[in-house]
């Protein structure tokens, strides 16, 4: 009877798809690996995955920063905000919601100015 061999435990093994078996080396001037490092300080990826990224794809997507993200939330709720308006105004009489809905549109745009000046 075959018994099964214990699990050694520890990280799975990569499939062979997602191997990368050959390493280049790669020299920078000051002023490149300054800025190198600046990149990786602002995605939080390891130098080889930054420049491997930078190779194979030609850029780097960055993460929201704090800021923008607490710009969107802010997007978020005032979405929710003018949906719940409108399903009121059919409800309701417009005319009684007018100036909010204005007020929340306006607000609205104005964080979408901010957001896409980013």
């Amino acid at each position: 009877m075959n018994t099964p061999t214990p699990n050694k435990g520890g990280r799975p093994r990569k499939p062979e798809s997602e191997l990368r078996p050959h390493p280049v080396k790669v020299y920078f001037d000051e002023q490149s690996y300054r800025k190198l490092l600046n990149k990786r300080r602002r995605t939080g990826m390891s130098l080889s995955t930054l420049v491997y990224e930078l190779t194979v794809n030609g850029y780097v997507k960055e993460p929201f920063t704090k800021e923008e993200t607490s710009l969107l939330r802010s997007l978020t709720g005032m979405s929710n905000n003018l949906n719940q308006l409108a399903h009121e105004a059919h409800i309701y009489h417009f005319s009684q919601m007018e100036e909010r809905v204005r007020h929340l549109a306006n607000d609205i745009d104005e964080l979408l100015i901010r957001i896409s000046e980013r």
